[in-house]
């Protein structure tokens, strides 16, 4: 049996591990070490309760009223625990701070005689700051390929299809759940992360490639409710261009098989964003769209967005583009991904 404090860099590198946040259902919804289960040992009432005794009383009454609430819980919690233990070698146990909450469940633990189970020195707090500092002092051993393109050409089919081959990959849009635009939120269901959340799965994206190399699909600073990183933008910047064109026809196809072909209710989903373009497109074609997509010529709908919405905004943004590494014209998908394979063997 081995229970010991062990740092954020050495948590995140043990194997086959299962990090536990003990902190209240509140805080785990804010924001959580990716992968982690919420086991907490005061729950939201209770811990606002213990805040208010510690900040209007004494903390020794904080602490004894925190042990009265988290008492009642240590069966269950050995429980859960004891059946996380069958699948796991690793157990890590963090609060905010790595005090008295993770203290607690790892002392009762460690008493109990449960193997390998770890405290995270300076909780969740030092996670952050951890992914803080490999942000701003690690990225620049990346090299980022950028895939730029107007929309509807393919950029993330040909980002998942590199993933599949074990290429690495940053997906902007999918740790966001949105993709950037009045209908960004179809694609993803759930809610959207918080911003720590987000940056999480930027830094897990980084952290856990073995190589020098990432894709990514070119984005603005902000992705939905999300903003990237600055260090992220300012890599995504210096990083390799690749331009990717193909037909209009393509274009709507892929349109349609993203947002439209497997989904029976689509229609007010659709007519509900579509709304959001009445001061862009006039309320007259607003209506006209609606209808269209009432009668199901999604098709149609999807031409005119990228004629006269799409296209006039993104082709700006395109042609800013002081350098491109490479453009790819495609007529079928897997001719551009194989250019972009290509490119990768070509430069590294």
């Amino acid at each position: 049996m081995t229970q010991s404090i062990i740092s954020v860099e050495k948590a995140l590198n043990l194997p086959n591990t299962i990090f536990i946040d003990v902190r209240s259902e509140s805080e785990f919804l804010e924001a959580s070490i990716p992968g982690s289960i919420n086991i907490p040992i005061l729950k939201n009432e209770e811990r606002s309760v213990v805040g208010k005794v510690y900040r209007n009383e004494s903390v020794e009454k904080a602490k004894s009223l925190g042990l009265r609430y988290a008492s009642y819980k240590l069966e269950e919690i050995y429980k859960r625990i004891m059946e996380l233990e069958r699948n796991y070698d690793n157990i890590v146990i963090y609060c905010w701070r790595g005090g008295m909450r993770s203290k607690s469940v790892c002392n009762i633990l460690n008493t109990l005689s449960l193997r390998n189970v770890y405290r995270i020195s300076g909780g969740y707090k030092a996670y952050r700051k951890f992914v803080f500092d490999f942000l701003d002092n690690e990225i620049g051993k990346f090299k980022f390929i950028v895939l730029h393109g107007l929309t509807g050409v393919g950029k993330t089919i040909i980002i998942n299809k590199l993933q599949e081959m074990q290429i690495p990959v940053m997906d902007l849009e999918k740790y966001a759940k949105n993709s950037g635009s009045v209908f960004g939120d179809l694609l993803f269901e759930g809610s959207s992360p918080s911003q720590k959340e987000f940056e999480s799965l930027v830094f897990n994206s980084l952290y856990y490639n073995s190589s020098n190399l990432i894709i990514v699909e070119s984005e603005s600073k902000r992705i939905g409710s999300m903003n990237v990183p600055e260090p992220v933008m300012k890599a995504m910047e210096d990083g390799y261009h690749i331009l990717v064109e193909t037909s209009i026809e393509n274009r709507i196809e892929n349109i349609y098989n993203d947002y439209i072909k497997n989904d029976s209710a689509i229609n007010d989903k659709l007519i509900r964003c579509i709304k959001h373009l009445k001061k862009s497109l006039g309320t007259k074609t607003v209506e006209m769209l609606t209808e269209k997509i009432n009668s199901g010529d999604y098709r149609y709908v999807i031409e005119f967005l990228i004629n006269n919405y799409y296209d006039p905004l993104y082709k700006y943004s395109i042609k800013k583009l002081e350098t491109l590494d490479l453009t790819i014209k495609y007529d079928k998908i897997d001719d551009a991904v194989d250019s972009v394979k290509n490119f990768i063997k070509k430069h590294f």
